[in-house]
């Protein structure tokens, strides 16, 4: 029996790490073109992890969200998503890095943990994990443009989407002072 219960923690031990390491998965490079540096491999992968974070819980929004201002939010966040990948795509494609196909094991467990909010309790989790969420691509973009021997086109890419971050930021946190004062 013993040995039974021993080997059963080993397997569970072996899995957990499997499927931690599965969540800890970076973007690659395949290209020897000297174009692309460390820093850009981690914007592709962060960047990435963002979008498809973004996409998860704009999605659940969708459905779960109390408010009005919410789902909308929710939807209009999910375009930019889509349109930023849409851009980022092609030009890491060209620079041949490869994305990540796993959303970081943070994120995974974060966007989880909102799949079990109802209410306006869903409403307010969800603006401050986008709070989070855009605050964190706001470092990233501001970190790529900053950095000199940067690829130029990640760089322009940051800029663009610099104004949006800060505008979305502008938004959550207005809507956040409002949640504060709803009764649900």
């Amino acid at each position: 029996m013993a040995t039974f219960t021993r080997r059963a923690a080993l397997t569970t031990a072996v899995l957990a790490t499997g499927a931690a390491l599965a969540g800890c998965q970076t973007a690659s490079s395949t290209s020897s073109s000297g174009d692309m540096n460390s820093t850009d491999l981690d914007f592709v992968t962060n960047a990435f992890n963002i979008i498809e974070f973004d996409r998860q819980e704009c999605t659940i929004a969708q459905t779960q969200a109390r408010t009005p201002e919410i789902r909308a939010l929710a939807a209009q966040f999910l375009q930019q998503a889509n349109d930023f990948d849409a851009h980022l795509r092609p030009i890491a494609a060209s620079a041949g890095i490869k994305p990540p196909t796993v959303l970081r094991t943070d994120l995974r467990v974060r966007a989880g943990r909102l799949r079990l909010g109802q209410g306006l309790d869903f409403d307010r989790a969800f603006i401050d994990d986008q709070i989070v969420s855009h605050q964190d691509a706001l470092n990233l973009q501001e970190a790529m443009t900053s950095t000199s021997g940067s690829n130029p086109q990640l760089q322009a890419l940051s800029r663009q989407g610099t104004d949006i971050i800060r505008t979305n930021l502008a938004k959550l946190h207005d809507l956040q002072g409002k949640m504060r004062t709803m009764r649900g």
